[in-house]
């Protein structure tokens, strides 16, 4: 029990779009201590705050986030049991329903905390198949890139996201 790492896309093949519907993919969603949570978005046109409380969330109160994200494809690692909150950066979005709450269970570990890097790394070539593109490493760094070929991409989509460190694998 809990001993898997998963790797959740938020928003599954749509990402952190307007169009997804949040409150359903959270509702189908079991996440864990040492889970990783995918915001997956054009950089360009989005963000993702993590907001402190359900105040905040259900408020859409964008003024005080616990952190910003804005790289277009973004790991959080889930490290500590409890509610965690996440909105579009844009007030309008977020008052659309662009806002997720994940309530995150214990993973039956005694210690509670992961190596982040590692945990990030090793679920990358999920992410990467998940999102639909190409993962690439040459031992130090991971590459996830979409192929040149793609006339899918629009513009300002995800192009390459680089996890810098050493591998696990």
């Amino acid at each position: 029990m809990g001993c898997s790492v998963e790797h959740h896309v938020v928003g599954d093949d749509r990402g952190w779009d307007p169009t997804s519907d949040f409150k359903g993919w959270a509702s189908r969603k079991i996440c864990h201590v040492r889970d990783n949570l995918w915001f997956a978005y054009a950089s360009s046109q989005q963000s993702v705050l993590a907001l402190k409380s359900q105040e905040e969330y259900e408020n859409c109160d964008v003024s005080n986030p616990i952190k910003p994200y804005d790289g277009g494809l973004d790991a959080v690692p889930l490290i500590e049991m409890g509610d965690r909150y996440f909105t579009s950066g844009n007030v309008e979005d977020c008052q659309r329903g662009m806002k997720v709450h994940i309530n995150v269970l214990s993973d039956g570990l005694d210690n509670g905390q992961s190596n982040n890097f590692d945990v990030v790394s090793n679920g990358l070539d999920n992410v990467a198949k998940d999102l639909g593109l190409d993962l690439l490493s040459d031992g130090m760094e991971h590459y996830i890139t979409a192929s040149a070929s793609d006339d899918s991409m629009e513009e300002g989509a995800i192009k390459e996201v680089i996890v810098e460190g050493p591998t696990s694998s």
